[in-house]
């Protein structure tokens, strides 16, 4: 494998870019080492505010990202029970979550064994998917284009050394190494499969990709299933009421119309629609319900991962859900769709708490339960006529 730096030069960028993703998307990330002579204190940190002091905005859109918080109480409060027995399966976890080796506790040696790390920073540790873990390798910087385009330098004497420029920042395939896995799931796909949901979708074909949704005007905010203005933007939710008043049908349509992957992608998030038939004073009318869930259900049985069911929604495609008022009398209907975002992690949570933990481990994973609990909301409850 060629050295990152190699890989970055302009003639090379497009024809090897699987090389090149391979070599900078070494993870752990390898340590940074001895910071070039010269540098500042401001220079020479990975903390992300000491980036902060140059780029304020990009700092500001990251601290309320799900990157920033990737270091939770719900991963640390499992990965504490790993730290001594089983640190493999801690540092598996770490390479997405705090890729940068100074955030790990243990380092390969030459041998390939896990050692103590004498440079580990337990406070970087903490602060999750820093902005060195994207842009910073052996204390170079990197980035994207400029806004025109161009891969042109730095000029002599810029800031930590300038920044070397290329157009990996703006391609998926970026984004890849921590929204694909690389093993095989259940039912041959991947438990997190977003890079290929995108890659066999309309987007891909179009050129829309992952930076174009998440990153708009290159914002630092990766909002996704957890904010609801990002949700609504990429589904339509659509009423059909047809028949006459004896046998009248009442529709919900949501439709995955902005989404460049699988509606929700990956396993943890879940959907849930609902129409309720209402009678003349706009109360519920016992019986006269229908539910439907959208999401990828899977359960570890015996180690292995199995898939008890995919409802998820490819782009441009749509489910709609029905019922028919009959004789309940109805005179209204209240159609309501509510995302769990983190719908999975509060079965498992819950389900660690009812065994034994140790105190730090169960203060930490009550805490991400908690927050998995609170973080449902709605994006569509509509009451409407049907007579």
């Amino acid at each position: 494998m060629d050295d990152v730096g190699s890989l970055l030069t302009e003639g090379r960028i497009f024809s090897d870019m699987d090389d090149f993703v391979g070599g900078y998307w070494q993870r752990p990330i390898p340590l940074q080492g001895e910071a070039p002579a010269g540098f500042s204190p401001l220079e020479a940190s990975l903390q992300p505010s000491m980036c902060g002091t140059c780029h304020p905005q990009q700092y500001a859109d990251w601290q309320a990202t799900v990157h920033a918080g990737a270091y939770s109480p719900g991963l640390s409060g499992q990965l504490v029970n790993w730290e001594e027995g089983a640190y493999e399966n801690v540092r598996q976890c770490l390479t997405c979550h705090t890729p940068l080796s100074e955030q790990s506790a243990r380092v390969a040696d030459t041998t390939g064994a896990l050692v103590p790390n004498p440079v580990f920073d337990a406070v970087l540790q903490r602060k999750g998917l820093v902005c060195a873990a994207c842009h910073v390798r052996g204390w170079q910087r990197y980035g994207p284009p400029r806004r025109d385009g161009s891969l042109s330098s730095s000029p002599p004497g810029s800031p930590h050394g300038g920044v070397k420029r290329t157009p990996f920042f703006e391609d998926s395939r970026f984004c890849s190494g921590c929204h694909q896995f690389e093993f095989s799931g259940p039912n041959g796909k991947s438990i997190q499969n977003t890079y290929t949901e995108w890659s066999m979708s309309r987007y891909s074909e179009e050129g829309v990709g992952c930076q174009g949704c998440h990153m708009p005007d290159r914002r630092h905010l990766w909002r996704g299933v957890h904010d609801s203005t990002m949700v609504q933007s990429g589904v339509t939710i659509e009423w059909a009421v047809t028949g006459d008043s004896g046998d009248r049908e009442i529709e919900l349509r949501i439709t995955n119309s902005g989404t460049g992957h699988r509606f929700p992608t990956y396993v943890t998030p879940e959907v849930r629609m609902r129409i309720d038939l209402l009678d003349a004073e706009s109360r519920v009318i016992e019986g006269a319900s229908a539910e439907a869930v959208i999401r990828r259900e899977v359960e570890a049985q015996n180690g292995v991962w199995v898939e008890l069911s995919d409802t998820r929604l490819s782009p441009d495609s749509s489910l709609a859900l029905t019922t028919t008022v009959g004789e309940s009398g109805a005179r209204f209907a209240r159609g309501k769709v509510v995302v769990y975002p983190d719908a999975f992690y509060e079965n498992v949570f819950n389900g660690m708490l009812s065994g034994a933990l140790s105190d730090t481990s169960r203060a930490l994973l009550s805490e991400a339960h908690r927050r998995a609990r609170g973080s449902v909301f709605a994006i569509f409850d509509e009451t409407i006529p049907i007579r």
